[in-house]
């Protein structure tokens, strides 16, 4: 494990939450040096003014080890984190499950979206359940590579009242469903939809009373579509400290402050993979909306991904997380070899 210390003062005080840990102060300047030591490559590489990398926070299992802010970057400002939106929407069904506000993970979708029944929608659509949702394996025909505005926020298109989960559910399917991945921001964005008509509410109320709140998150953003339902594939702004919040859950299997917000298991299965992965990663599989990376030496065994660069890496093997934002339009490709060049050999397996 690294030897700890918060990179900057002034983190919370208690246990559960990414903090400093109290320490003699001979032990702690020990401690400062030997971290500052291992990471300082980390910090170099960062500072490059090509790095494209706005934020980059390492945790071990015990607190906060490393912190690095680009200078135009505000610490405690939310951060557009993408495709990351999926792995937390993931969680969400974990705990929608553990409630019994789903049934379990081979119920059909259409239980919830009786437009999968309408006559103009593939017959094979019925058949899809939540975990093809989960693991992009729905079947339905799209190419994510010709992303529209559409796809991407609220827009005129979809302007009538259920609009855009028609035009969802109408695709064609291209496979039957749980054949074959194929990412697809749509179909998470069924999701969204299967879990506001299932547990009665919006999801981000859902998920600020289940998930967001008792780890202690409260400024955050998440955009919706244009029936005020939120994004399943996108959308969600999230300070990178509270990004590490949701990489130590993860790491401490759902536990937290002695409640276990998650199941075990089903973060066990998250990490998981489920199905062959490919596009937009490479060297790592699927599982419930959350990456396994293929090789041992890889950035870690898990981990969330989002457009350009945004992160959320967890290593149960060397009990650390790490959370990165960057800027998308840079579209930075090195942030998992940072991972597993400078923050793994840092680190000692538990």
């Amino acid at each position: 494990m690294f030897s700890s210390t918060a990179h900057e003062p002034g983190l919370a005080a208690r246990g559960e939450h990414v903090h400093d840990r109290p320490m003699p102060d001979r032990r702690r300047a020990a401690a400062t040096g030997h971290a500052a030591a291992r990471l300082e490559p980390l910090r170099r590489a960062l500072q490059r003014p090509d790095s494209g990398i706005r934020s980059f926070l390492v945790a071990s299992g015990a607190g906060l080890v490393f912190e690095h802010h680009r200078p135009d970057v505000a610490a405690a400002t939310p951060q557009p984190v993408n495709s990351v939106t999926k792995s937390v929407l993931g969680m969400l069904v974990g705990i929608a499950l553990q409630q019994g506000v789903f049934a379990g993970l081979r119920q059909p979708v259409a239980d919830f979206l009786p437009e999968l029944r309408a006559p103009d929608v593939p017959a094979r659509a019925r058949a899809i359940t939540l975990e093809h949702l989960l693991t992009m394996t729905a079947g339905f025909a799209w190419d994510e590579h010709k992303v529209d505005r559409c796809l991407l926020a609220a827009c005129a298109r979809f302007a009538a009242p259920g609009e855009r989960l028609r035009f969802i559910v109408g695709r064609e399917l291209a496979h039957p469903p749980g054949q074959r991945f194929n990412y697809d921001s749509h179909a998470a964005h069924l999701l969204s939809i299967a879990l506001a008509r299932a547990a009665s509410q919006r999801t981000d109320r859902y998920a600020e009373a289940m998930l967001l709140q008792p780890l202690g998150i409260h400024d955050w953003q998440w955009e919706t579509d244009e029936d005020g339902v939120p994004f399943g594939g996108r959308g969600l702004a999230l300070r990178p400290r509270d990004m590490l919040s949701i990489g130590l859950l993860m790491l401490r299997r759902g536990q937290w402050e002695g409640r276990q917000l998650v199941s075990a298991g089903y973060l066990h299965a998250s990490a998981r993979a489920h199905s062959a992965g490919g596009w937009p990663m490479q060297r790592a599989r699927y599982g419930y909306l959350w990456w396994h990376a293929e090789d041992a030496h890889d950035a870690a065994a898990c981990f969330a991904a989002g457009f350009g660069g945004q992160f959320i890496f967890v290593e149960p093997r060397r009990n650390l997380v790490a959370a990165v934002t960057a800027d998308p339009d840079k579209t930075p490709k090195h942030v998992r070899r940072l991972m597993a060049e400078h923050v793994l050999p840092a680190a000692c397996p538990t």
